[in-house]
């Protein structure tokens, strides 16, 4: 029992005991005749009781009615918090499940928390997503509907909506939601454009993605992400390298070449994009130029791949004492010559040069101890020169 109700009772008591009080010792005052007309009278304690209930009923019920509302207004409330909690419940189990992939599972408890409160978006947008996953897809987008009337401006509910009609092979709907987002929405087109520009990158159509690539660049700038920094960066050099690889494959090499040097003037250290710059120089007739961008290359990555292109490059010309002088000149040169090194002990293994293969090879042994292909080109070494016991 509460406090308030219990000093109320008390007080109530107290006044009882007086009025009773009051009662015994004024009884032949209350006895009095109270006239009402010439003819009628009742006692004075009948008037007076009669005035008390007057003006103390109308307090009293008041006060009984807004007790009552108080409490059902709790009750209403208790149960409300009730129903959210389940709710709330429900709702948590649905996106374990969902995460998990059980999607009968999780569409059950989804309509439960949809049960409790039907409008709520987060609900409706999983649900439906969840209907689609089990293929359900009418369901889905009269789900996905009744959330777009809720919420018309909500992006996220037309892109779950493009993709119920995709899986429903409907495309040419989806497509037309799809400009319907670029259309209104502008800011919020980078999604679609993405995902056109990844279809178009497992197509290889190199033109359309760069054509994507730009719009999506544009938008970008709009909505004020930063666009020459992150994923898009290596998008966007990925796909002029592929543009300019196709250039030299159609032999167009001035226009192949251009892309390849603007590539590695804004990111030097893109190796395929030196590669390929040297592939176009030697497609040209410029040896000498290729080896030098190669040889760049190494300078600016320490990328092994570049001693491998010069090397291959003198031997399918049939000349390796150059390669092996185009090494000595890049050891030379070399902030750290570990590699050039290695790679010339190499090369004097592939053309049967032993002994300068040895001797170069045990010059850096304590650098490369731990090596297992140094150690067997050792051994590949000793087995030419009938050392097999080394």
């Amino acid at each position: 029992m509460r406090i308030r109700t219990v000093i109320g009772t008390l007080i109530a008591l107290v006044l009882v005991v007086l009025v009773a009080y009051l009662t015994q010792h004024n009884i032949g005052l209350l006895s009095q005749p109270f006239a009402l007309t010439n003819q009628r009278t009742v006692p004075l304690y009948v008037v007076v009781v009669a005035a008390f209930l007057v003006g103390f009923l109308p307090i009293v019920s008041i006060l009984v009615v807004q007790a009552l509302k108080r409490d059902l207004a709790e009750r209403r409330g208790r149960q409300f918090e009730r129903e959210a909690n389940s709710a709330r419940s429900s709702f948590r189990r649905a996106l374990d499940y969902r995460s998990d992939n059980q999607w009968q599972k999780a569409a059950e408890e989804f309509e439960v928390a949809l049960a409790a409160q039907p409008e709520d978006f987060t609900g409706l947008l999983h649900l439906g997503e969840v209907l689609r996953r089990q293929g359900r897809t009418e369901e889905a987008i009269e789900l996905h509907r009744r959330a777009s009337v809720l919420y018309p401006q909500s992006v996220a509910v037309l892109y779950e909506m493009a993709e119920d009609y995709t899986a429903q092979g409907s495309p040419e709907v989806a497509q037309e939601i799809h400009e319907r987002i670029l259309r209104d929405f502008p800011g919020s087109g980078l999604h679609i454009l993405r995902q056109r520009r990844g279809s178009a990158l497992e197509r290889r159509d190199w033109p359309e993605a760069q054509r994507l690539q730009e719009a999506i660049a544009t938008l970008v700038g709009e909505v004020g992400e930063a666009a020459d920094s992150g994923p898009e960066a290596g998008i966007e050099r990925g796909l002029a390298y592929e543009l300019a690889v196709r250039a030299l494959d159609n032999e167009q090499f001035s226009v192949a070449k251009s892309a390849f040097e603007k590539i590695l003037s804004e990111e030097p250290g893109f190796v395929p994009a030196r590669i390929m710059l040297g592939e176009t120089l030697l497609l040209e007739g410029d040896g000498a130029g290729a080896v030098s961008e190669w040889r760049l290359g190494f300078e600016t990555t320490g990328s092994p791949t570049f001693l491998q292109r010069i090397e291959d490059h003198f031997i399918e010309r049939g000349d390796p004492l150059q390669a092996i002088e185009t090494l000595h000149a890049v050891i030379a040169n070399a902030e750290n010559d570990l590699q050039p090194r290695l790679f010339l002990g190499r090369l004097y293994n592939r053309v049967e040069m032993n002994d300068e293969a040895l001797r170069i090879l045990q010059a850096v042994r304590e650098r490369v101890r731990r090596s297992p292909i140094y150690h067997y080109l050792l051994a590949r070494l000793h087995e030419r020169r009938g050392e097999l016991e080394k």
